[in-house]
């Protein structure tokens, strides 16, 4: 999966990329650093389809209908209990599939019964990560799935997201937490300058920057 030269300029003239050029690795989880407002969340979108914009750039991505997306919002309304809300997303795959409190991670079965709106920012994070990982996709894109989430919780959600990329999908996941990285294959690419400035392992990343740590490279790639 590849974007190929895509360059975007922003309805005030801001130009936020400037043909980007970026390739997904299958089997991998791809981590795309980068500062505030540098674009990440923006080239999610562009893939998952819920940005308009010129696709022709975008080579081998499946369509909207392949892809899991963890967006920053949940799409949920108050009313909706934890259960219900997963049970939403599940028939997605299967009209006819059905959910057990028993089904769910034990972290999320003892408020499977409360309703979406009395749950914490992080809570609500964690029900929309479980119901994306619930489906059957080829590219699963996650925006700071970490956000919000108390250490056991991050832990989890990071292991979860390495045994997705082991089973051969893609993954593509924007992060601030560099300490708590999923185990295994992962790529890392820095959006930096308008473009990818580094695409390669952490290891590579660290060799190149001269640094011991992926914070530390990324703080001194990045400048």
């Amino acid at each position: 999966m590849q974007i190929q030269d895509y360059s975007l300029v922003l309805p005030d003239g801001r130009q936020l990329f400037n043909r980007l050029t970026a390739e997904f690795v299958p089997g991998k989880v791809n981590i795309l650093l980068g500062a505030n407002g540098v674009g990440k969340t923006t080239l999610l979108d562009l893939i998952a389809g819920v940005r308009a914009g010129d696709r022709s750039h975008l080579l081998g991505f499946p369509t909207m209908g392949h892809i899991g997306y963890e967006m920053q919002g949940a799409p949920f309304t108050g009313n909706v209990t934890v259960l219900e809300a997963l049970q939403m997303m599940r028939v997605l795959d299967d009209p006819a599939a059905t959910l057990e409190v028993a089904d769910l991670p034990a972290d999320l079965q003892a408020i499977a019964h409360t309703r979406f709106k009395a749950l914490s920012g992080g809570q609500r994070r964690l029900v929309l990560f479980t119901g994306i990982c619930q489906l059957r996709r080829d590219l699963y894109l996650f925006d700071e799935p970490e956000n919000g989430l108390d250490l056991r919780a991050v832990k989890r959600v990071m292991a979860q997201i390495s045994r997705l990329a082991s089973s051969g999908r893609t993954v593509i996941m924007t992060t601030h937490q560099l300490r708590a990285l999923p185990e295994g294959n992962t790529q890392v690419l820095v959006l930096a300058g308008q473009c990818i400035a580094f695409a390669g392992t952490p290891a590579e990343f660290m060799a190149e920057t001269q640094t011991g740590s992926l914070e530390a490279a990324y703080l001194k790639g990045v400048s």
